[in-house]
């Protein structure tokens, strides 16, 4: 139940709903085969495809787009061209640029169009495919005033290198650099992070099984705030309680159903906006390592595209500063 929970009139025409749509452009049909049949195992996402921009563009007349995926190199009208006018129909769209190679002048144009993150093909782990999706749902939802800052910066990098001005050698091989690093970070799929269980000891001994770096805690630790996941199994007595306040502080939160759990948790799951793994089910925490798993990658890519945006505001700098 990981949703964006957008049930208002949704932008660019159609009613809202909880679904979210993905809209996958690309002229080879490996990339679309393979995007459709991964994102189509979550059950709270729409895929719809195009083969260009100009079999896309249609599609956004009459419904909401959350987020869109597209190849750079495109048959008539680029894909960067695509995501600027797309951005420019519906302005709260999260757009991703698909590439076969992240130059710095590539993806300063996709950001200053508005893309907030690309992908390199072939996809060599399809999980991180599922966690950039998920991230992107987060921003679009969640209105990150970072993205924005991020995006007029690039923008005006992008207008200062069409002018004739450029960066010193230096700031392009830093962001270059940045790059490799950011690549490096999306690629590793890292599972490194502090994780919590509270109210679950098979949880832990799961979780350690699986090679993650987990720890039982008491529903009293203060400790709870400065993890990266808190697992809350809805035996546990205050897991309503604790998951508010954990909801306002940075841990993701995720709570496991215990064999008991009924109709009343399924509701006080929906009604926090908080994920429950394991309902109706006899083993529910089979479920968890993927779970944690994706959170741990999403993290980890989205304080990488937070040092990228760094990169790209000190490259704009060296830029101003000539």
């Amino acid at each position: 139940m990981d949703l964006p929970f957008e049930t208002e009139e949704g932008e660019g025409g159609g009613a809202g709903t909880l679904a979210s749509t993905i809209l996958v452009v690309d002229d080879e049909p490996v990339v679309l085969d393979v995007c459709a049949r991964l994102l189509a195992r979550e059950p709270d996402l729409v895929v719809i495809q195009a083969t260009s921009a100009e079999e896309a563009l249609p599609m956004m007349e009459g419904q909401r787009i959350d987020v869109l995926i597209t190849d750079k190199n495109l048959p008539q009208m680029s894909g960067i061209e695509l995501i600027a006018e797309a951005r420019s129909r519906q302005p709260t769209l999260e757009a991703m640029m698909i590439t076969g190679y992240a130059s710095s002048e590539s993806v300063i144009a996709a950001f200053a169009a508005g893309a907030s993150d690309y992908i390199l093909k072939p996809f060599d782990d399809l999980r991180v495919l599922r966690a950039k999706v998920r991230a992107a749902l987060e921003r679009r939802a969640e209105r990150i005033k970072g993205r924005e800052q991020a995006r007029d910066v690039a923008r005006q990098a992008s207008a200062l290198l069409d002018s004739g001005q450029d960066a010193p050698e230096p700031a392009h091989q830093a962001l270059e650099d940045e790059l490799r690093s950011y690549e490096q970070a999306v690629k590793s799929g890292s599972m490194s992070g502090r994780v919590a269980v509270v109210g679950s000891p098979a949880a832990v001994e799961l979780l350690r099984a699986e090679g993650f770096q987990v720890e039982g805690l008491p529903a009293t630790s203060p400790d709870l705030e400065h993890c990266d996941v808190v697992i809350l199994e809805t035996g546990e007595p205050r897991w309503r309680m604790l998951a508010e306040i954990l909801k306002a502080r940075s841990p993701d939160v995720l709570l496991l159903a215990s064999p008991q759990a009924d109709l009343a948790d399924l509701l006080e799951a929906i009604g926090l906006r908080l994920d429950l793994v394991g309902f109706g089910t006899t083993s529910g925490t089979e479920a968890l390592p993927e779970r944690v798993r994706m959170l741990l990658v999403r993290r980890s890519i989205q304080r990488a595209q937070t040092r990228l945006a760094n990169a790209l505001l000190l490259f704009h700098r060296s830029i101003t500063r000539r």
